[in-house]
């Protein structure tokens, strides 16, 4: 094993067991705002970004490789896989944004939009594309960084003051759930372009939701 996969097995291990105390400090000293931004910039800054820099540079690997490789040659089964990617979209848009289209202010889809870029582009590189890259096990390729990455919003969950739409366990099991459908269409297809699309319209209409929740309300 190379150790930029190491890398890969050690990081998500430290992101669920550090963030938990990481969350509950931040967010118990500094509040709904200020301690959520922290948290995630210390998720991005600490942990994910240094992780891929280093994958990258180890393995010489180009990273717009993560999208236009396709490991798959049947146009239909690649469309149907494209087209799941957005079932978490079409869900969440329902439940969570379209409620609060009217009444919610401006900013928090100016706020949402700017979290979601940011997040559903580095946790689709971080969580699908190094794994499903790196990795030829279904093991540590899809099934690891799929029980991790769900695990990791546990932490999120606990953040002390922050309500979400339909409680904790809804948070954990929609990350569940997503994790589990973007994963298996990263193992399969080698390509996250139409996952972290996905994943950044779904983080937009939640992070739309959980702002206007716990900044506006």
């Amino acid at each position: 094993m190379y150790k930029y996969q190491k890398a890969l097995i050690i990081t998500p291990i430290a992101i669920v067991i550090l963030m938990i105390p990481i969350v509950l400090f931040l967010t118990g000293t500094f509040g709904t705002t200020i301690g959520y931004i922290a948290l995630n910039l210390v998720y991005w800054l600490v942990f994910c970004i240094p992780c891929i820099a280093y994958v990258v540079k180890k393995s010489g690997f180009n990273i717009q490789q993560f999208y236009t490789t396709n490991n798959l040659n049947n146009k239909k089964c690649n469309l149907i896989y494209n087209l799941l990617a957005f079932l978490p979209v079409i869900a969440t848009g329902f439940i969570v944004f379209i409620p609060i289209i009217g009444v919610a202010p401006l900013m928090t889809f100016f706020i949402a939009a700017l979290y979601a870029l940011i997040n559903g582009s580095i946790e689709e590189l971080f969580w699908r594309g190094l794994y499903s890259q790196f990795f030829d096990k279904i093991g540590w390729a899809y099934i690891f960084p799929t029980i991790l990455f769900s695990l990791w919003h546990i932490a999120i969950a606990l953040a002390k003051g922050m309500i979400w739409h339909g409680g904790i366990l809804t948070l954990v099991m929609g990350a569940a759930f997503m994790g589990v459908l973007w994963g298996f269409i990263a193992f399969k297809t080698k390509n996250i372009r139409y996952t972290t699309i996905a994943h950044i319209l779904t983080n937009f209409f939640a992070f739309s939701g959980m702002i206007y929740d716990n900044w506006f309300v």
